[in-house]
């Protein structure tokens, strides 16, 4: 059965400090959601939420209408995979899934099925302790699809892979969501969401700031020029004097609404210095930035 996760006005306080504030967002069966934040944002907070791991302030987070401590067999409805941390170093990848398939009274099967899914199965006789960070992250996301869930709740599931590896997880995912599973992606890795994701959620001090399709999203990065000068703050007064709208992208680099003519022709006039200037399509980086306010300088 497809399965639609629900937040609702969910907030978590710790003390004075205030991590996830009235986050209100769904998430639909059958795509890939991208979950997008920078460090501290909340995403973490907020995952643990929704698996019963932190019990919020208020508001809350469901499954098809429940909560995950009202699931029934929560292994065969949401696979998750919060930290590639846990394993036995001594324990070989099989006997470290017979564990938990047994804990859940799986079929012993299982095991064998999804280190083949995830690419393991050469090593699923190895110890886990001389397993790299990505092997781990794989035999991570085995372990979550243990019970062939409808849902899977990941936090950053491509730290750690090589380009080989992030590429994998890129069709796995789709394939998972093509499936018509709930797929929800933490991730900090823009230029890998833009290729795998249906729908984002951006979230920035622990408040929701946009959610909504990666097209609908890309579309407000809109175009224009990119510009790289050691004297932004010169190039920016001169734009706003002259009606060109820009936004910053890094300390030096600017986004303007522009082509690379107007700009080009402006800076000249008035002496600025610029390193770089090209035109660009603009796209979720661009969105992102300007939502969180990390482009600023």
């Amino acid at each position: 059965m497809a399965t639609t996760l629900l937040l609702e006005g969910l907030t978590k306080r710790f003390g004075s400090v205030v991590a996830v504030e009235d986050l209100t967002a769904t998430v639909h069966p059958g795509r890939v959601t991208g979950f997008l934040g920078p460090n501290g944002a909340g995403k973490t907070t907020t995952l643990r939420m929704l698996l019963g791991l932190v019990r919020p302030t208020s508001g809350t987070a469901t499954f098809n209408g429940k909560a995950y401590d009202e699931l029934v067999a929560p292994v065969r409805e949401v696979g998750t995979l919060l930290e590639a941390t846990g394993f036995h170093p001594g324990r070989t990848a099989r006997d470290h899934l017979r564990v938990l398939t047994t804990a859940a009274g799986l079929a012993a099967s299982r095991p064998d099925e999804v280190l083949d899914q995830v690419g393991l199965s050469g090593d699923a006789q190895r110890k886990v302790g001389g397993f790299s960070l990505g092997m781990r992250q794989r035999l991570g996301l085995a372990a979550a699809l243990l019970g062939d869930p409808p849902v899977l709740v990941l936090d950053e599931p491509a730290n750690g892979l090589d380009p080989q590896g992030i590429r994998w997880l890129r069709s796995f995912l789709r394939e998972l969501a093509d499936q018509g599973r709930t797929v929800l992606v933490s991730s900090h890795v823009l230029p890998e969401v833009e290729q795998t994701a249906d729908d984002v959620l951006v979230l920035a001090a622990g408040r929701l700031l946009r959610s909504g399709t990666l097209a609908e999203l890309q579309s407000e990065g809109g175009g224009g020029t990119t510009v790289r000068t050691p004297d932004g703050e010169r190039l920016v007064e001169l734009l706003t004097e002259a009606g060109l709208p820009g936004r910053w992208l890094g300390p030096h680099e600017i986004l303007v609404q522009a082509s690379p003519a107007a700009v080009g022709e402006l800076a000249a006039a008035n002496g600025v210095v610029l390193h770089r200037l090209a035109e660009t399509a603009g796209g979720l980086e661009d969105v992102f930035l300007a939502l969180t306010g990390q482009g600023r300088p």
